[in-house]
């Protein structure tokens, strides 16, 4: 049986641009957990910020999940939104988190742009490369312990 994933959620209430509506951090929790559930992923912890704002970066529930140590390989967000709605603005969050060799993923399938882009940076060769990095360290592992 695979080992579950590990990961960290992040929420913060999001505003739907041009009303004075809100994704909430519940309804983004709970989403969270569900899609957890159904891909056997084990959530660490749930980071989260009062209300979205441009400058994610230095928000203090996004540090922590950046820096949530090296168990984590998934930071869990319900949608992108809640961290920008720009590509220009993601980019640098998503290479600190290829660093760190931890992927972002959605629990929402939704197709606008940045979403899409963000969903197809870990199935296309990026997530290839990870993959393929994680079974050779899986494969070092198993031949130290038959050594």
């Amino acid at each position: 049986m695979n080992k579950p994933r590990k990961a960290v959620g992040y929420v913060c209430d999001i505003p739907i641009l041009g009303t004075d509506l809100k994704i909430g951090k519940d309804f983004q929790k709970q989403r969270i957990q569900e899609y957890a559930k159904r891909e056997n992923i084990e959530i660490v912890c749930i980071y989260e910020d009062d209300q979205y704002r441009e400058d994610f970066l230095n928000q203090p529930g996004v540090k922590n999940a950046i820096n949530c140590g090296p168990t984590v390989d998934t930071i869990l967000v319900e949608r992108i939104w809640s961290l920008s709605r720009k590509r220009k603005e993601l980019e640098p969050f998503l290479r600190t988190l290829d660093q760190k060799r931890i992927q972002l993923v959605c629990s929402s399938y939704l197709w606008d742009c940045l979403s899409q882009q963000v969903r197809h940076r870990y199935l296309g060769s990026l997530g290839e490369k990870l993959r393929k990095e994680s079974e050779a360290q899986a494969e070092q592992k198993r031949e130290k312990r038959a050594a």
